[in-house]
């Protein structure tokens, strides 16, 4: 059987080239979030800008690889988590049309590990992050990891805070497909979701679990759909999919999601509020990150794999906060 990570390379490969080969690429700045012929839109999804990231930090440092964001409204700052165990911060502006028009990029940090060295492979492939507050009132990151599948809290500055969290949840999670969501919700607290199917799940559903011992099922829209990265939205849950395979279109999927009060395991219902396939002329990349900035609003980024034929696009739109909405 060949190796799984070749496997990935291929198909991340195989993405950037379909994906340069689309009209209008640039480098960075501003750019057209794109859509079908005739500027025909979702419904249920309004955007509010859309940037291409430079490759580097203003230090020199490399940019990307991106897989989560956390947005601290106290002084409108971005936590970007690169999932080669770097963090990055940054602050969104908007312009007079409350458009996002750039991103000022701040500073970076290695996550470390307890002996305050920078965390190395396996132990690296930092996936999810959500900010929360500390015991002592100060903001802290919880992250969470694949390969060593863990979660582990961090100060802003990248060290560790006490002992990694291992929930009996992970049991059966699979290695490169399993911590890449996490939520703060203000009603239901931390929740995490797997990407795909662990042991004795179907091939299109996904965990999703809070620290309590709570467990749900989330059925994906199809097999290669993998659960990237879940937002609060009103009572409800917003997830991101991502939908790839070599020889079709790259689709990314965004759904609202309704926890329930059912029974253990339980299947969480959902529907779909925008579907965006990059055939019919999105401007789309691996997009795995996702963080609300404000009660309807916000904000996505794509993992670029480091890869010179992908891009870090940050992309900015709002959904109705209606559970009837969606499709």
């Amino acid at each position: 059987m060949a190796d799984r990570r070749a496997h990935y390379f291929l198909s991340a490969v195989t993405l950037g080239l379909w994906l340069a080969m689309l009209p209008g690429c640039t480098r960075a700045g501003v750019i057209d979030p794109g859509g079908p012929p005739g500027g025909s839109r979702p419904e249920q999804l309004e955007w509010c800008g859309m940037l291409e990231l430079p490759d580097r930090m203003p230090d020199g440092q490399p940019l990307g690889g991106l897989s989560e964001l956390a947005y601290d409204p106290q002084g409108n700052l971005l936590y970007l988590l690169s999932d080669r165990a770097r963090l990055y911060r940054a602050r969104p502006h908007f312009d007079d049309r409350q458009q996002l028009s750039r991103l000022e990029l701040l500073d970076s940090t290695p996550l470390q590990d307890q002996e305050e060295e920078p965390l190395e492979m396996p132990w690296a492939d930092s996936e999810s992050m959500v900010l929360i507050e500390g015991d002592n009132g100060e903001p802290e990151l919880l992250i969470g990891f694949e390969r060593r599948h863990r979660l582990q809290r961090f100060t802003p500055e990248g060290a560790p805070l006490g002992e990694a969290i291992v929930p009996s949840a992970l049991e059966g999670a699979q290695y490169n497909g399993s911590l890449e969501a996490l939520v703060n919700h203000p009603a239901h607290g931390i929740i995490a979701g797997l990407e795909f199917a662990s042991e004795g799940m179907a091939d299109n559903e996904s965990r999703l679990f809070d620290l309590d011992g709570h467990q749900w099922r989330w059925q994906r829209t199809g097999n290669d759909s993998g659960l990237t990265a879940m937002a609060p939205l009103g009572e409800d849950l917003l997830m991101l999919e991502r939908d790839f395979k070599v020889g079709r279109p790259l689709i990314i999927s965004l759904r609202r999601a309704r926890i329930t009060d059912g029974p253990h395991n339980s299947v969480i219902p959902g529907n779909t509020i925008a579907r965006l396939p990059s055939d019919e002329g999105w401007r789309l990349d691996n997009f795995e990150g996702l963080t609300r900035i404000a009660p309807q609003r916000y904000l996505m980024v794509s993992d670029d794999n480091f890869s010179w034929l992908q891009r870090s696009l940050l992309g900015c739109f709002e959904v109705p906060d209606d559970p009837a909405a969606g499709s």
